[in-house]
């Protein structure tokens, strides 16, 4: 074959090396960002910026528990677990709705309860929650209680389920009655705001569920959990009570 005919190799155009080098440096960054965000803390409690629905807390125990952070979702699915464990007496029916055993159920829900008030919890009390933080996590907390028992205890007067899952400096108020109905069925925002403004029966002093704050009212649904769980055959309370206690704040 002469040197003429002999076969050249097409040079690529130049452009194609930078739409190439462009491409790497995005994945090498966005790599990077995905590391830093799943790696750069073990549990999540320093990473707690956002809004609720966003804490690694509440994202984990709606992966757990096969269900979403929506606040009335994901307390239902605490509702509808607690009540299995009167209605489901066979363990094998239990794991088969469930994906596990109650005694691991117990613990899971302890646990995850435990971590999602710590990550609610206000700097005061050494959590990373701000002032800024604190209404929109109320709101948060109490659709959560009312999707809880709503799911545990559906044919409850309002009245009730409030008492069965409200924080006790709410349940003092004057005029209870009517904050519960508005708790059952109304604009949770602004029950929020009745709530802090109306006076203590005892006391006359106001600011009520601001004072308790996001995490009361989780502690106040941990507190109905462990009340309705079994303690005979099984301690569930107890398996339930350890795991939550275990991811309380020290």
């Amino acid at each position: 074959m002469s040197e003429d005919a002999r076969p050249t190799r097409r040079q690529l155009p130049g452009w194609l090396f930078v739409v190439v080098l462009m491409l790497f440096a995005a994945l090498l960054v966005g790599g990077v960002s995905v590391a830093l965000r799943s790696g750069g803390n073990d549990d999540g409690a320093k990473d707690s910026s956002g809004a609720a629905v966003e804490l690694p807390a509440v994202v984990d125990a709606a992966e757990q528990l096969r269900t979403t952070t929506d606040a009335v979702t994901l307390g239902g699915q605490y509702g509808t677990i607690t009540a299995a464990y009167a209605e489901l007496t066979d363990d094998v029916a239990f794991a088969a709705e469930f994906d596990r055993l109650p005694d691991a159920e117990a613990a899971l829900i302890g646990r995850t309860l435990g971590a999602i008030q710590n990550q609610l919890s206000p700097t005061a009390v050494g959590g990373v929650r701000t002032d800024e933080d604190r209404a929109p996590d109320i709101v948060y907390a109490l659709t959560m209680a009312r999707g809880m028992v709503q799911a545990l205890d559906p044919d409850a007067a309002p009245r009730d389920q409030a008492l069965a899952v409200l924080p006790f400096s709410v349940q003092d108020l004057v005029g209870f009655d009517a904050l519960a109905e508005q708790f059952a069925t109304g604009d949770l925002n602004a029950l929020a705001a009745t709530i802090d403004a109306t006076e203590s029966g005892e006391s006359g002093a106001v600011g009520a569920l601001t004072e308790a704050g996001a995490a009361e009212v989780v502690s106040s649904i941990a507190y109905l959990v462990k009340q309705r769980l079994p303690t005979e055959d099984e301690d569930y309370a107890t398996l339930f009570q350890d795991a939550y206690q275990a991811a309380l704040p020290l």
